[in-house]
């Protein structure tokens, strides 16, 4: 799944649970709120170079378009629903999730995203044991602003699928990212992730051809720049993944996105 697009909408989203909570407060100096003032509803739409997910290309080296809409409640629940043109492992061409999650806002600096996403590969017909390519997964993502100085970011999250891509069993994905300005509307960042499955014969099955081990990293260096609400990001993305494919190849990617 599209791990890295996954942060960046759970970022919109709290964010979007903050605006919907100052909403809050200041129609509560105003008028009686209703109960649809409690929700907004927000989009992004994505066009890159290639769809990149946990390090390796998800669209045979294409260029993908994404999107999602997120319906969120002021109490920090959301739903986001999200697509992507992809090259998916049943031999179809959409990915399409439905996520439910929650943002606890500790404080100013601090959050909590917990959710479930339930990950769909429709139109596809090619299923190496019979069984289906959709699968669930649940994680958690802690996100912190300031920490050094003031605008950086830093995230980690923690994946966790109890029955991933054509029953391959266990899955488990950790990735953390830190990025800071360096002027005003820039940032560089770097991501690294580590993907993990019980076995070899379940790793090559739900994860990637690679008959030597049962797991690998990924990462990701980049700049990031933002302008009147559409950000453009430049970056390089690799993995120490052994594969004759060139989906699995190290890669330049490019991707702009505008956020509604």
């Amino acid at each position: 799944m599209k791990h890295f697009v996954l942060a960046t909408m759970l970022a919109l989203g709290c964010a979007q649970a903050l605006q919907a909570e100052t909403v809050q407060v200041e129609k509560a100096t105003s008028k009686p709120e209703t109960f649809m003032d409690q929700f907004s509803v927000h989009g992004t739409l994505t066009l890159s170079s290639d769809y990149r997910s946990r390090g390796f290309s998800k669209s045979d080296q294409k260029p993908s378009v994404q999107g999602g809409m997120i319906l969120a409640h002021q109490s920090g629940v959301y739903l986001m629903l999200w697509g992507a043109s992809a090259t998916t492992p049943n031999e179809g061409s959409i990915e399409a999730d439905a996520i439910l999650g929650y943002t606890w806002r500790i404080n100013d600096k601090n959050s909590l995203d917990f959710f479930y996403a339930d990950v769909n590969y429709p139109g596809g017909n090619f299923s190496p044991n019979g069984k289906s390519a959709d699968f669930g997964e649940y994680g958690m993502m802690y996100k912190r602003t300031g920490t050094f100085v003031t605008q950086d970011n830093f995230s980690a999250a923690v994946y966790y699928s109890p029955n991933y891509v054509f029953g391959s069993g266990n899955e488990y994905y950790f990735s953390s990212e830190y990025s800071f300005p360096v002027i005003e509307n820039v940032q560089l960042f770097g991501s690294a992730g580590y993907t993990k499955q019980d076995s070899v014969a379940e790793f090559q099955l739900g994860s990637v051809p690679d008959g030597k081990k049962s797991s690998y990293f990924d990462y990701k260096v980049g700049v990031r720049g933002d302008y009147k609400g559409v950000t453009t990001e430049l970056a390089w993305v690799g993995n120490n993944i052994d594969s004759q494919m060139n989906m699995y190849d190290d890669r330049l990617y490019v991707s702009v996105t505008k956020n509604f």
